[in-house]
This record gives structure tokens, sequence and C-alpha cells, in this order.
């Protein structure tokens, strides 16, 4: 049986090792996004603390993909990307699905007011990729 040590040390490795999860931003933005990908992987490994490894597979298999899409999602969108209204739409969607994948009933989504103020294109203004995945990272109470 994997020890919990090994999940949560597999888990960062699967976020740390795919670059191209981060291209599409500047140096600071990166690290930003990339700190809160690897804090929550070992959140999602801490999930499976107790479980045998079939289990904790189940679990961490479609939680760490969630992470990675969600950091592709959020790189993009900091960078600019999902500039009209229904793409922003398909984004909110987008990231509400994988917050539930990856904190299954620990996870709460945040109201449709404050994604809406998020994403509207007025709350971008003045502000770089990094303040945005700020943002995005105190809006969902995620940090890293």
């Amino acid at each position: 049986m994997t020890d919990l040590i090994t999940r949560i040390q597999n888990a960062k490795k699967e976020i740390t090792g795919n670059e191209a999860l981060l291209d599409m931003l500047d140096a600071d933005a990166a690290v930003e996004l990339l700190n809160w990908g690897v804090a929550v992987a070992e959140r999602v490994a801490m999930r499976t603390d107790g479980m045998d490894d079939s289990a904790a597979e189940a679990v961490l298999a479609p939680g760490v993909k969630a992470v990675r899409q969600s950091m592709r999602s959020i790189g993009n969108w900091a960078a600019g990307k999902y500039s009209d209204p229904e793409a922003r739409g398909q984004l909110r969607e987008k990231l509400s699905e994988q917050i539930i994948v990856i904190f299954g009933s620990d996870g709460t989504l945040p109201s449709e007011a404050d994604w809406n103020a998020l994403l509207h294109p007025a709350a971008e203004a003045g502000n770089n990729p990094q303040m945005l995945i700020s943002k995005f990272k105190e809006l969902t109470a995620i940090t890293g």
C-alpha cells in the first residue's frame, strides 16, 4: 500500500512536471498559478489518507486531472482569452465542475454574483495576470 507522503509527492510531480500548463503566462503569474496547483494537488492527495491504493487512485486520478485542467483554464483566462460573454460562461461552468471534482463534498462553489464579478471584463481592467490569479484564489478560498 502506498503511503500518504508518496501520494502527495506524486500528485505534486504531476503538476510541476507539466510546463505546458504555464506557457501562456509571464514568470510571476506562472509561479502564482504553479503554487496554487501544487497546494491543491496536495489537498487532493490528502483526501486519500487511510484509503487502499485502488480507492486512492479513484480519487487521485480525476482530482489531479481537474487541477491540471483548472490551471490551464485559469492561465488562459488570466492571459486574456475567454473574452466574449459566452466563453466566460463556459469558463465558469468548467471551473465549477473542476472544483467539485477536486474537493468533492469539501468544495464550496462561489456564488453566481461572485463568479460574475470576477469574470467581468471590467474586473480585469488594470489587473495583470498574477493579480487575476490571486483574485481567483481568494474567491475560491484556495491558496497556495
